[in-house]
Formats: C-alpha cells, sequence, structure tokens
C-alpha cells in the first residue's frame, strides 16, 4: 500500500471516529436536556401541589374563575370607568364593588350565555339576574372555605367611550369578612368610629329631627351664604358659584372651575353658625348632590398629604367638649379610584343624583358640642358639581 493510499484510509477513519462523537454527544445532551426538563416538569407540579401562588379565590376554597375567553385588557377603559359606569345596568347596591374591565369581540347575550353555563359547570349558584337587551348583571354566589358566600358579579353591555364603541364585561367580587380574624386594635382615624354613612340613589325622604341650618332652601337662592372662590397657586383659572335649573328641584346650586395648566382650586359656599348640640341625642348632614365631572391630582385623597379634592364636598367645623376647633368632612367621586379614602369618600354615579346621610356626628370621639360653620364645595382641577339640598338634622 502506498503512501498516498495510507494517508486517504487514515482520513477515513479520522472521519468516522468524529461521526461516532457527535453521535453520543449528541444523545448525551439530549439525555441531559430530557432530564432537565422532567426536573421542570416535576417542580411544577409540586407547586400546584404545594407551596405555590394560588389565586384569591382558590385561598377561599371556591375556585378560580377565568376572565372571558378572547378578551382584551383595555387599561384606559379600565381606568376610566366612571366615564361610563351609568350606560350599564348596575344596580346602586353594586355601584361601588371594585370591577376589572375587559374588551370581548362577542356580543353581550353571548357573554351572558357563556357565563350561565360557565358558572353552573364551576357549580356557583346564581343570586341575582337582570337582563335587558342593552347586557346583563349576574351575581353567583358560593360557600367559601369558612362558611360565608362569596359573590362573583358579571355586567356586560355595550358602552360608547369617546368616538367608540365596545362591548365590555366587567367582573367583581364581593367577599365578606371573617368572624375568626381576632380583635383589631390597630389606632383608628379620627371619625372612623362612626363610619361613613350612606349613600342612596332613590330618595330615602329626609331623616326625622329639626333642620338646624336657618337659611332658605337652594331653590330660593344663595343670597345668605357666603362665596369661596380660591384660585390656583400657579393658575388663576375660572371658579364660579351659580344657579341652575333643575327638573326635581327647581333650583340648585352648580360649583365649577377650569385651569389650564391643571392647578387646584375651590369654588363653594359657606355659612358661619352659631348650633348648639347639647339638647340632641343625634346629629347628621343631609345632601343631596350630583357629580357631572371632575379632575384632580387628588380626588378621592389618595394622597392624604395634599387637601383632599372632589366636585362635590361637604366640611363642618365645630367646637367639641374641651372647647377646640375640629372638623368632619365627606366627599363624592365617580372616578374608578381602586384606593381612596373609604372614611370620607362615597362612590357615585357620574351625572346621576345621590341622596346622603351621614352617621351621627355625636359619636365622634372629639364630640361637637357647637357647629360653627358649614362648607359645601367643589375642590381640584377641573370640576362640574351640584348641590341640590344641604342640612344639618338634629334628633
Amino acid at each position: 500500500m502506498d503512501n498516498k493510499n495510507k494517508f486517504l484510509y487514515f482520513v477515513i477513519l479520522l472521519f468516522l471516529l468524529f461521526i461516532v462523537f457527535v453521535f453520543f454527544s449528541c444523545e448525551s445532551f439530549k439525555d441531559d436536556i430530557d432530564e432537565n426538563l422532567n426536573i421542570q416538569n416535576t417542580e411544577l407540579e409540586s407547586k400546584k401541589t404545594s407551596g405555590g401562588v394560588i389565586s384569591l379565590l382558590d385561598s377561599l376554597g371556591v375556585g378560580d374563575v377565568s376572565l372571558y375567553p378572547g378578551y382584551v385588557y383595555d387599561r384606559e377603559l379600565d381606568k376610566q370607568l366612571g366615564e361610563f359606569r351609568n350606560q350599564l345596568d348596575i344596580p346602586s347596591e353594586f355601584i361601588n364593588v371594585l370591577y376589572i374591565v375587559v374588551v370581548i369581540k362577542d356580543s353581550p347575550a353571548e357573554a351572558i350565555s357563556y357565563y350561565n353555563a360557565y358558572m353552573q359547570k364551576l357549580e356557583w349558584k346564581k343570586d341575582l339576574d337582570i337582563t335587558s337587551d342593552n347586557g346583563g348583571f349576574m351575581v353567583w354566589k358560593k360557600t367559601s372555605n369558612y362558611g360565608k358566600d362569596v359573590s362573583y358579579i358579571i355586567s356586560t353591555g355595550e358602552i360608547q367611550y369617546g368616538d367608540r364603541v365596545e362591548v365590555v364585561v366587567l367582573t367583581g367580587l364581593i367577599i365578606p369578612e371573617r368572624d375568626d380574624v381576632g380583635d383589631y386594635t390597630e389606632t383608628t382615624m379620627e371619625g372612623s368610629e362612626i363610619g361613613t354613612g350612606s349613600i342612596y340613589f332613590k330618595n330615602p325622604s329626609t331623616p326625622e329631627g329639626e333642620g338646624l341650618l336657618l337659611t332658605k332652601p337652594f331653590s330660593m337662592g344663595i343670597k345668605e351664604w357666603k362665596l369661596w372662590l380660591q384660585e390656583g397657586s400657579k393658575t388663576k383659572g375660572t371658579n364660579t358659584v351659580e344657579l341652575k335649573d333643575d327638573p326635581v328641584f327647581e333650583k340648585v346650586v352648580e360649583f365649577y372651575r377650569t385651569s389650564d395648566p391643571d392647578d387646584g382650586g375651590a369654588a363653594g359656599i359657606y355659612q358661619k353658625t352659631d348650633i348648639e348640640l347639647k339638647k340632641y341625642s343625634a346629629c347628621k348632614v343631609w345632601l343631596v348632590g350630583k357629580v357631572l365631572s371632575e379632575k384632580g391630582g387628588n380626588i378621592a385623597n389618595v394622597n392624604p398629604s395634599f387637601f383632599p379634592e372632589g366636585a362635590v364636598n361637604v366640611r363642618i367645623k365645630y367646637l367639641d367638649e374641651d372647647n377646640s376647633e375640629r372638623e368632619w368632612y365627606h366627599s363624592f367621586f365617580y372616578s374608578n379610584i381602586i384606593y381612596y379614602d373609604k372614611l370620607h369618600y362615597s362612590l357615585v354615579v357620574k351625572g346621576e343624583q345621590f341622596w346622603y346621610i351621614s352617621p351621627d356626628l355625636l359619636g365622634l370621639n372629639e364630640k361637637p358640642v357647637k357647629i360653627t360653620e358649614i362648607l359645601v364645595y367643589g375642590f381640584g382641577w377641573d370640576f362640574t358639581g351640584q348641590v341640590a339640598e344641604v342640612n344639618i338634622i338634629g334628633s
């Protein structure tokens, strides 16, 4: 065999050895991948059965509920829920539920049909069903692992938002408090001991008692009140207080402000009072109002370090038993704000009349003995709010 042939055989041998090496290397690599996948799958299965993160509904023992198939989450619509909430058939007692808003491609009727089948399959029981040509509102209930019913709320319908027309699905939860959470010992804010009061969207009639304000109703004018028109610190803006015609109350007082660029200011009315409360066993504020628009940097007092904003506010100044000056206030808003000041704010529906009855102010820790001022106003960057009636009721 000559040198040329020897060299050829040597090259072929090297090539064969290379193929064998690559084959076993690939098999080893494949085995490593399979082993890693098996480890990952085992870890995932372990997380499903122990130590993994589970949903809120799963933690309550009622099983998770998925959002509507093929939904699209629209952050803008979710944030601006207050702008179109009143286009959906949501009963007033469910207005202040925290909803998630998604957009779907199907019709409201298809969404209702889907949830009727889906929720029954998950063994939820329907507690309320309001359907119409415009959409539907349903409440489903299921018993939690601590013995109380959890409510899953579904609202669907077509909404007009700017130049858009969308079919939306709103979902929310009502989770009752547990009885076995133990004593709550954290120090509460002043005023929390009497709660927030009650909000209504149908006239509940004036609370029984004596109206302690001596001024005429707003339907007869506001000449007995003084104006509070506070310009912005950087932008003066336009602040107005006017009487407006109203089909129900004849006249209402309207608070309006606009500013460009945005800067906070006020428009409202107030009066000094000298109302002694010693002979009364209860004292409540009665107010009928409407929020038409709101814009500000601290709507619903999301940042307590700034002055609280809203298109409709009522503020009482008083002297306590030690003759110290104190204040109590309550405000109203419609925007979809999650972490709002629930002690001092109530969620209402944009453009709809609401009736408010405060808690008994004599239940405050710093009990009032004399009311020295009442202020009704709007505060923020831009707002339009109306008040039809306001009074202090002693009984």
